[in-house]
C-alpha cells in the first residue's frame, strides 16, 4: 500500500492527512489505555495498523528519495512539519502508556505465575537430603499439559 500522488504537492498533502487521521487514532487509544480500557481499544486496532503501516512505509520511502517532496512551498514545508511534530508529542503520549500497560499486565502475570509456583511447591515431593524438588516456572495450565 503506497500513497498515489500526482505532485510533490500532492504527496505533502496526503502525508499532512496520513499523519493527522494516525495521530487521531493515537489519541483516542491513549485515553483508553489512560482510562485502563485496553479492550475499547480493539474494535479500532486494525485501522491503526494500517495506518502506522502506510505511515511507515511513506516515511522510509521519502527518506530513500526526498527528490518526491521537491517543490513543496515554504507553507507545505511547514504544514508537513507542524503535523509531523505534532504526530510525534502524541506518538510519545502513546508510548508512555502503552509502556505503563504493558509493565502492569506483566507484573501481574509474574504475580500469579509466583503464586501458582509457590502452591505447587508446597504439594511437591521430597528429595535427595529431605528437601522439596523445586522444578521452576510452570504452565499456568494445571494439568501440566499445553
Amino acid at each position: 500500500m503506497a500513497l498515489s500522488a500526482a505532485s510533490p504537492s500532492d504527496r505533502a498533502a496526503q502525508l499532512i492527512a496520513l499523519t493527522i487521521r494516525l495521530g487521531e487514532r493515537l489519541v483516542g487509544e491513549t485515553a483508553c489505555l489512560e482510562a485502563h480500557r485496553p479492550q475499547d481499544i480493539y474494535e479500532g486496532i486494525e485501522e491503526t495498523r494500517n495506518l502506522s503501516n502506510l505511515y511507515r512505509h511513506e516515511s522510509m520511502r521519502i527518506k530513500s528519495d526526498p527528490s518526491l517532496l521537491n517543490g513543496l512551498t515554504a507553507n507545505e514545508k511547514k504544514a508537513l512539519r507542524e503535523a509531523t511534530e505534532l504526530f510525534q508529542e502524541r506518538l510519545h503520549r502513546y508510548e508512555l502508556a502503552v509502556t505503563a500497560a504493558k509493565t502492569v499486565t506483566e507484573g501481574i502475570i509474574s504475580a500469579v505465575a509466583e503464586d501458582l509456583s509457590a502452591r505447587r511447591t508446597q504439594n511437591s515431593p521430597y528429595g535427595a537430603r529431605g528437601r522439596t524438588v523445586v522444578s521452576g516456572p510452570q504452565s499456568f495450565n494445571f494439568g501440566k499439559k499445553a
